[in-house]
C-alpha cells in the first residue's frame, strides 16, 4: 500500500495545517517580497536594518522581526546600491548548553559557532550576488563552506568534533571574519557590509550573552553594521555593553493604536492569506486584527482558525470569539512554557500570569463604567516607585511573551510617575470587557467599542493591590532547580549537596530539559505518526535528533517514506526552535 493511502484519515489535520505557513523563517522568498505589507513604519525599519551603525530590533515572538530582516535581506541582494547585506539566524543557540558539562572552552566553542554562522551566511550572499560558486585562496576563503556546515551540525548536534572541526574552531577569529566580509563586500561592488543576527536575544543563557555582544564590539565598524533582534525587556546585555551609547534601538511591534494598524494587516492578509480574508464578514476580520495586538503571524492563525471551521453566516460570530479565546489561552501557555525551560522563574511566571489575570479583571470593570460613555481603558499605570527588581523582571516576561504593551511613560502631578501598559486586547475580548455588560454582543458592537478613544487616564493600580484581589499571597523569587535525584527543593543558592538523600546538587540543563520532551506533546503531529515513532522507540525529542541521519532512521519505520519523514523532521526541529528561542 502506498504512503499516501495509509492512515487517510488521520492525516487530515496533518495536510490542513501544512497547506499555509505563518513563520517567515520558514516562508519561501518569493513570498517574503510579494506578500509583505509595506507602509510608513516598516520602511522606516528596513532603512535602520541597511543603514550604518549597530541597531537592536526589539519585539515579542511572531511580530515580524524575521520577516523585516529576511525582506531587508532580499531587497540588498538585488539592489547593488545597497549594502552587502548577510543574514543567519542564531535561534539554536542553546543546542550548544552541553558543551559546557564535557569541555573547558564551551564559550570558546560558542565563539566558534557564532563566526561559522557568520561566515557560511557570506558566502551565500556572495554566490547570490556575484554568482560564482567558487571562491579563490584569498583572505576572503577562511575556510571552505563545506567544512563550516560540517563544524555548525556537530556543535548543534552535540556531536564529537574530528580534527577537521578542531583545526577550523582553531582558526576562526573575529579579525579574519572581519576581513572575509569587507573583502566578499569590494568582490561583490558594494561599498560596505551589514550583518543581520536574528534570534539573537538569547534569553536562556545570559553566559553566551555576553560572548556574543563582546563579538559585536569587535565586528562593528564604519564598514561592518551589525543589526540583531531582540526581545523587550529580557535581554540581558551585561556590564559592558550598553545599547543605547552603542547603538540604536528601534520597534518592530506594530502599535494597535497606529492610525495605519488596520491597513497594514488587511494587506498581509491580502497578499498571504486572500481564501482566509474571504471567509469573514468584515466586522470579524476586524476583531481579529485587533485581538492579534500587533503581531502579523498571530492573525493570519486567527484567520487560519475561522476559515478552518467553515463558519456559516449565522454562526460565524460563535466562531470567531472561540478562536480568540483559543488565542488567549495560547499567548498564556506561551508565557507559561518560559517557567518550565528555566527553573528559576517559575514563581515569577505563576504569580505574572495572576497579575495579569488582575490587570484584565480591572480594565473590563472599568469598560463596564464607561459602557454609557463614548471612551474605553485599554491602558493601565503603576507608579514607577512601584517597580521592584522582580516586580519588573516579571512584567519584562510578560511584555516578552506580547501579553503586555509598554505605552510611553506618563507624569501626574510632581514627582509622580506611571509606567503604562496595554494588555493583550484577545485577553480583553474573551473577558467581555468591550461587551457592555451583555451577553450576545454583536462583533460589530464590539468593534464599535474597542475604536471608541482611549480616557485621558489610565486605569492606576499598585502591585500589592492587585496581588491582594488576586489572593496571591507569596513572595516573588527566583526559584532554585530540586535535587535531580530526590526531587527535594534547594535550601539556598550556595548549597552543594541535597539535605535529603545527600547527593551532590548539578544544575540541570535547559537544553536537556527541551530534549527530554515527549514527541506526542510536538504541535503538528498526528496520532498516527507518533504511534509509528513509538513502536520504533522513539518516545523523545531527544531520541530523533540524537541520530546523525534522522530522516534515514524515519524512512526504516514502515509506512514512513520520504514525505512523511520530511513532516516529521519539519514539524519536530520547528518545535524545538520555538522552545529554545
Amino acid at each position: 500500500m502506498s504512503e499516501a493511502a495509509v492512515g487517510n484519515d488521520q492525516e487530515f489535520d496533518e495536510v490542513l495545517d501544512d497547506s499555509f505557513e505563518e513563520r517567515a523563517d520558514h516562508v519561501e522568498e518569493a513570498v517574503i517580497k510579494s506578500g509583505t505589507a509595506t507602509g510608513d513604519q516598516f520602511d522606516e525599519v528596513v532603512k535602520h536594518l541597511c543603514a550604518k551603525g549597530l541597531v537592536l530590533l526589539v519585539g515579542p515572538r511572531g511580530c515580524g522581526k524575521t520577516h523585516l530582516m529576511r525582506y531587508a535581506w532580499l531587497e540588498c541582494l538585488e539592489d547593488s546600491s545597497r549594502p552587502f547585506c548577510v543574514y543567519t539566524s542564531l535561534n539554536r543557540y542553546l543546542s550548544l548548553e552541553p558543551w559546557s558539562r564535557t569541555r573547558s572552552d564551551a564559550h570558546s566553542l560558542f565563539h566558534s559557532w557564532i563566526l561559522a554562522r557568520i561566515l557560511f551566511a557570506a558566502y551565500e550572499t556572495f554566490n547570490r550576488i556575484t554568482g560564482d560558486q567558487q571562491l579563490d585562496n584569498g583572505q576572503e576563503l577562511v575556510a571552505d563552506p563545506e567544512q563550516l556546515e560540517k563544524l555548525i551540525k556537530n556543535l548543534e548536534r552535540n556531536f564529537e568534533l574530528d580534527s577537521e572541526d578542531e583545526e577550523l574552531h582553531r582558526k576562526l577569529s573575529v579579525q579574519a571574519v572581519q576581513g572575509a566580509l569587507i573583502g566578499l563586500a569590494r568582490r561583490s561592488r558594494r561599498k560596505r557590509a551589514v550583518l543581520l543576527l536574528d534570534d539573537a536575544a538569547l534569553t536562556l543563557t545570559p553566559a553566551f550573552m555576553t560572548e556574543f555582544l563582546d563579538i559585536l564590539r569587535v565586528v562593528k565598524s564604519p564598514e561592518i553594521a551589525p543589526k540583531c533582534s531582540i526581545y523587550p525587556g529580557t535581554t540581558v546585555f551585561g556590564t559592558r555593553f550598553h545599547a543605547d551609547h552603542e547603538g540604536r534601538t528601534i520597534s518592530a511591534w506594530a502599535a494597535v493604536g497606529d492610525p495605519a494598524y488596520r491597513s497594514m494587516m488587511q494587506t498581509i492578509a491580502e497578499r498571504r492569506y486572500r481564501e482566509g480574508l474571504e471567509s469573514v464578514t468584515p466586522e470579524a476580520n476586524t476583531l481579529l486584527q485587533y485581538a492579534a495586538f500587533g503581531i502579523p503571524r498571530a492573525y493570519l492563525t486567527l484567520l487560519r482558525s475561522v476559515h478552518a471551521a467553515k463558519p456559516t453566516k449565522t454562526g460565524l460570530a460563535a466562531i470567531v470569539t472561540k478562536a480568540i479565546r483559543a488565542h488567549r489561552d495560547n499567548r498564556i501557555r506561551e508565557f507559561q512554557s518560559l517557567g518550565e525551560k528555566v527553573v528559576e522563574l517559575k514563581t515569577l511566571i505563576r504569580v505574572g500570569e495572576r497579575f495579569f489575570d488582575g490587570v484584565v479583571t480591572a480594565m473590563t470593570a472599568r469598560n463596564e463604567e464607561l459602557k454609557g460613555k463614548n471612551v474605553k481603558s485599554t491602558t493601565f499605570g503603576i507608579d514607577a516607585d512601584d517597580f521592584e527588581p522582580l516586580t519588573t523582571r516579571m512584567v519584562d516576561l510578560l511584555a516578552e511573551a506580547g501579553l503586555l504593551y509598554r505605552e510611553e511613560d506618563v507624569s501626574h502631578g510632581r514627582d509622580r510617575q506611571y509606567r503604562r501598559f496595554t494588555p493583550h486586547l484577545a485577553a480583553l475580548i474573551a473577558a467581555r470587557a468591550f461587551s457592555a455588560g451583555e451577553r450576545g454582543t454583536s462583533l460589530g458592537s464590539i468593534v464599535d467599542f474597542i475604536d471608541r478613544p482611549n480616557e485621558k487616564h489610565p486605569v492606576r493600580r499598585k502591585f500589592k493591590t492587585i496581588f491582594a484581589e488576586q489572593g496571591v499571597d507569596e513572595n516573588l523569587k527566583l526559584d532554585l532547580p530540586p535535587c535531580q535525584a530526590c526531587q527535594t527543593p534547594r535550601d539556598n543558592a550556595k548549597q552543594k549537596f541535597c539535605q535529603n538523600c545527600g547527593n551532590k546538587l548539578v544544575d540541570e540543563l535547559i537544553y536537556t530539559r527541551i530534549m527530554a520532551m515527549e514527541i506526542n506533546g510536538v504541535p503538528g503531529l498526528t496520532d498516527f505518526l507518533i504511534s509509528k515513532m513509538e513502536s520504533a522507540n522513539i518516545r523523545t525529542v531527544g531520541d530523533l535528533r540524537s541520530f546523525r541521519d534522522p530522516g534515514t532512521e524515519l524512512r526504516k519505520i514502515p509506512n514512513i517514506a520520504k514525505a512523511r519523514s520530511d513532516r516529521i523532521l519539519g514539524r519536530v526541529e520547528a518545535y524545538v526552535d520555538e522552545m529554545m528561542s
